[in-house]
């Protein structure tokens, strides 16, 4: 079983990657980084279970890929492997978001990171924060796109660096980055 904190379909190549994508916000982080964006993620404790197969539902025809977000997604490695090895039989790309560099991970780990298209890695510094980056929200982490159909895909900086989304209900949250100017629209929105 998967924790994860929230799941979406979205269509953002700025903020998640090319094409139509299911994101996944994992639930839990060991890095916790000073300034991180995503600080209600950073709890083990469950927030939802989704089972792989329950995730591999999802992915019609019309959604490229998968990306995994944060939280931290190589905590939970093994259950994301499973996920993302399935998806692959599909032709489905995976886009990994990571506070870890590749020089410090396990064999388990490193299996996920070396099944992803793209991989967005290196722990946020929020004396290096900029919001036009394209997947990056410091300027010290790294985009690596070693295989797959974007191998040669280039990042393209200044770009919108967030969504807002408003339920039916009035609740308004941010997916991206909290900048000053939307934090003068709403205190208080939950970020992804």
């Amino acid at each position: 079983m998967i924790n994860y904190y929230e799941t979406a379909i979205l269509e953002n190549e700025h903020l998640y990657g090319p094409g139509k994508r299911l994101i996944i916000w994992v639930q839990g982080c060991s890095l916790r980084c000073d300034g991180c964006v995503n600080e209600h993620l950073w709890s083990f404790d469950i927030r939802k279970n989704i089972a792989v197969g329950a995730l591999m539902e999802m992915l019609d025809d019309s959604i490229e890929g998968i990306t995994l977000h944060g939280g931290e997604p190589l905590d939970q490695s093994e259950e994301l492997f499973e996920l993302c090895k399935r998806a692959k039989k599909y032709n489905k790309t995976i886009i990994l978001f990571t506070g870890y560099k590749k020089v410090e991970l396990e064999a388990v780990k490193l299996k996920l990171w070396n099944l992803a298209d793209i991989v967005v890695c290196g722990r946020f510094e929020k004396e290096k924060v900029r919001y036009n980056l394209q997947f990056k929200g410091s300027t010290n982490q790294r985009v690596i796109t070693h295989k797959g159909q974007y191998k040669k895909y280039r990042c393209h900086n200044g770009k919108q660096v967030a969504l807002l989304d408003v339920e039916k209900n009035g609740a308004i949250s941010v997916k991206g980055f909290l900048t000053e100017d939307i934090k003068k629209i709403y205190n208080g929105l939950v970020v992804m």
